[in-house]
């Protein structure tokens, strides 16, 4: 059987392959995997920009419904014209890069975003594990989710070349995703330890690239060659995080007929502040933010579209978040511009900071 399959996969593109194409085998050896011909969108990846235009690459930072400004971000870049050849995404920078470079443009990105548009909504995405010992939730319906827009995709069929952070969980190693299923990857990089269940992807188990690459502004240095790199972070700097923490008031600081449900609430839920998921999640950005402080330093363009009332879980107020990256994007324009006529500095290490830094 294998020596006939090879016979007729020999014949595609001889005198014998019209015969071939009307006997049965044809379909047997194309199934059976001996075709050698690439599949049709193998080459979908790989952008050309147009001489002359240097090849941009674009960073997003981890930070959970925060994330939602790389979307504003994205709308204002479409909106003026500047090209991004390559994204790479960690968390929810992944979530987003990966919608978007598989041709989701800035306004379906914003559609996307407003399907979470009440409390109920985003609860359901929860799936609970009954024995919570890995993680409270198990990540297949944030799976659907994402397999609704991506489907099998992989990362050879995508618009633009894309790199998706994750960590591997065994080792606690930075783990860049650039070959074969799109939503897996994505699923892995939002992984966040304690929270969701540890990823499954080929034989090992992945949890958020954010633990060890919250900004990858380093992979599109070491992976591809760019002639510049615009970072996109939404992580608040410490001191920026504590002031927002410090703001927060306290039982005392509301009317007298919410206190009682705001008490039953600190005690019921998870999410709220300083029960077991919120110091799970600020822990993980307390070491997020310090290893941002370096990344930072290997941009051309820094965009912060920091909110400093944002919580991380509260994916309802999408318009607010991608409103504050249009502002910051909008702001970046000029530094944005200089980049495609070839005028921006590339960090040094005297300096160390970005070329343009834009808050």
């Amino acid at each position: 059987m294998k020596a006939a399959l090879e016979f007729f996969e020999a014949t595609r593109h001889g005198p014998l392959g019209k015969v071939r194409n009307w006997l049965p085998w044809r379909w047997i050896g194309d199934r059976g995997g001996l075709s050698k011909e690439p599949p049709p969108n193998a080459e979908a990846a790989v952008e050309k920009p147009e001489p002359g235009t240097p090849k941009i690459g674009l960073a997003l930072s981890s930070g959970g419904a925060k994330g939602l400004a790389h979307i504003g971000v994205i709308q204002v870049l479409e909106e003026h014209g500047i090209p991004v050849h390559t994204v790479a995404g960690t968390s929810m920078g992944a979530y987003v890069g990966a919608m978007w470079a598989s041709g989701v443009d800035g306004k379906g990105l914003e559609e996307l975003a407003a399907e979470m548009r009440t409390g109920s909504d985003l609860w359901s995405l929860v799936d609970p594990v009954a024995w919570p010992r890995r993680g409270f939730i198990r990540g297949e319906k944030i799976e659907s989710r994402l397999r609704a827009t991506l489907g099998a995709r992989t990362f050879a069929e995508l618009e633009k070349p894309l790199f998706i952070l994750a960590t591997e969980f065994d080792s606690y190693a930075r783990i860049v995703f650039h070959e074969g299923d799109v939503a897996s990857a994505v699923l892995a990089s939002v992984a966040i330890p304690g929270v969701v269940v540890p990823v499954r992807r080929g034989d090992c188990e992945y949890v958020d690239g954010g633990v060890c690459d919250p900004l990858p502004v380093s992979v599109l240095r070491e992976e591809v060659e760019m002639n510049r790199i615009v970072a996109v972070n939404v992580l608040p700097t410490i001191e920026e995080f504590n002031r927002s923490r410090r703001r927060v008031p306290q039982l005392g600081g509301h009317p007298g007929w919410k206190r009682p449900f705001l008490w039953l609430n600190k005690k019921v839920n998870w999410f709220s502040r300083g029960n077991l998921l919120d110091i799970l999640r600020s822990s993980a950005m307390a070491s997020q933010m310090r290893i941002v402080e370096h990344s930072v330093t290997l941009a051309d363009v820094l965009i912060r579209p920091v909110d400093s009332k944002a919580r991380w879980h509260d994916y309802t107020s999408f318009r607010r978040y991608i409103e504050v990256g249009r502002k910051a994007a909008e702001a970046a324009l000029p530094a944005l511009e200089a980049i495609l006529e070839g005028n921006a500095g590339v960090p040094t290490s005297e300096t160390e900071s970005p070329a343009v830094h834009v808050d």
